[in-house]
Order: structure tokens, then sequence, then C-alpha cells
């Protein structure tokens, strides 16, 4: 069995441990998914969203990750994404809910191309915070081949002395390139460094654009898998979970997110006005799991 399949099923027995109510085995085109709510829980669920945190449930079901929907791919159909137990919309979700002011499904634009797509945010009296929620990612396999509209900031940030960061790139075609990263001499394999960097540029793109000017505290929420019970490929689960942390922890984000200001300002010429040494010295991140992310 896939490794995230795995995970999936340890977060559902320890849920459904201490909480008999949830039940597992979501049935849709007569296949069962065991991995997955079942589709009174689901619907429970999101009757609770819907009745109790509406924001939640208008961000949500307007989300680009159209998470409260079953998906459709082919003639297929699948379970929606946040029925999942290993989701990490539903975490954070479970996590923050109750947090007054706290929004799900936070959308940046990044100035080099798209969208970034965070999934939570809080404005304070003296903060901005933005997370990313990360469960089951890090044990499925990542694609490395991407769009070529971030080659010029990849080469910049790689010939930046500002960083350690280096993404080596191999052209494709002139739409496709495949880049591997490094950090130092730690090769990014678990860690999803390409998602970072476009997250570190629509924090960066709405800053220079004066949709903030606060301090910035970035945290990427990395669900722990040592915290649970598991049975199976234990051992390779928290191995990668640890490699995850590693990769993580080897980035200085704030010099990264420096040179990522840098290019906003000068190749794209976004808020040149602005003073990028007080906006990098606001910035900072911190790796959190689901036994100590405090806002």
């Amino acid at each position: 069995m896939e490794l995230n399949k795995i995970l999936d099923y340890a977060i559902m027995a320890d849920e459904t441990a201490k909480n008999p109510e949830v039940k597992s085995g979501y049935n849709i085109n007569e296949k069962t998914y065991n991995n997955y709510l079942s589709n009174d829980s689901f619907a429970e669920f999101v009757e609770d969203m819907k009745t109790n945190h509406p924001v939640a449930y208008e961000m949500y079901g307007k989300g680009g990750g159209k998470e409260l929907e079953e998906r459709v791919s082919g003639k297929n159909i699948y379970p929606p994404k946040m029925a999942s137990f290993g989701s990490s919309s539903r975490m954070i979700y479970n996590m923050m809910k109750d947090k007054e002011g706290f929004l799900f499904e936070k959308k940046l634009p990044t100035t080099v191309g798209g969208i970034a797509n965070l999934d939570g945010f809080i404005e304070t009296d003296e903060k901005c915070v933005f997370v990313e929620a990360k469960c089951r990612e890090p044990y499925t396999q990542k694609d490395s081949i991407y769009e070529r509209k971030y080659e010029d900031l990849y080469r910049t940030i790689s010939a930046s002395s500002t960083t350690s960061v280096a993404c080596k790139i191999e052209v494709i075609d002139e739409r496709k390139m495949e880049v591997k990263f490094v950090s130092g001499e730690t090769e990014i394999n678990s860690f999803d460094m390409k998602q970072m960097i476009s997250h570190l540029l629509g924090v960066a793109t709405a800053y220079l654009k004066g949709e903030f000017d606060k301090k910035i505290d970035f945290i990427y929420l990395l669900f722990n898998p040592k915290l649970i019970e598991i049975k199976e490929s234990k051992e390779e689960i928290h191995r990668i979970y640890e490699q995850t942390r590693n990769e993580c922890n080897s980035v200085d984000f704030k010099a990264l997110f420096k040179v990522i200001v840098e290019y906003l300002q000068t190749v794209k010429g976004l808020g040149k006005e602005k003073n990028k040494i007080d906006i990098v010295k606001n910035f900072s991140f911190r790796l959190c799991d689901q036994s100590n992310m405090n806002i």
C-alpha cells in the first residue's frame, strides 16, 4: 500500500478511537474508500461547517481545490478531497475553525504568474499570519517538471549570494523545464520548495502592493506522524517526516524572502518606493506541527 494511504488509515484509526461517532468508508459508484469519512460523517461535517462556520464554508466552496465536492476524472468519480482523513485542509480547519478572524483558502497573486493558494490567514493588530498545511503530501511522488515562467526567478535565486538555495534547471522545450532544488549541501526532495517559492512570491507581492503593512509570520504546519500510532511502514513514514523537517530547516527563509522581494522590485518594478529592509526585517518563518502551532 502507498505510504500516503497508510498514513490516512493511521489517522483514521486515531480519530475514530477518540470519537466513535466519526465513521469511515465513503461509498461512490459501488466502490468504498475506507481512508475517507463515510458519506454520512462527511455530510455531518459539511453541515456543521455550513451552520457554525459559514465563512469557512464559503471559502472552501469557492476555493480552487473544490474541497467539498465529489471529483470527476474521466469516467471516474472520487470522494471530496476534504473527506480524506489525511486532508491538510481538514486538518487546519479542525485546528483553527474556532479561532476568531481566521480565514481559509487565502489567494495571493504572485506577479510572476498564477495564484498562490495558502491554507490559512489571520491579521491581528501586530502581524499578518500566513499558514501552509501539509499532512499526507510529503509521502507522495513530486513532479519536477515546471512551466518556464518561473525560470528567470529561479536563475536569480541561484545566482544570489544572499541565499544558499539553488535551482538546478534543465530546459526541456519552449514551455517546460525540469528543476531540482538544493539548499547548501541538502537536496530538497520531500519539502515542496516550488510551492513555497510561489507562496513567498504571493506574500511579497501583497506587501509591495500595500495590501498589508505589518510583521509577517509564515507558519509551515507539518503533520507529525510520531504523535499517533502507526503499525505499518512506521519507520519509513517517520524517516520521510524527519527528512522533510531537515530539508525545511536547511533553508534560511528570511534570506530567500529577501531575494524574492528584490526580484519583484528590480525586475518586475513592483513597490520600488517601499523599503525592502523593513519588509524583510519583519519577516519570520516557523515550522510547526499539530501540537505546537500558536497564533
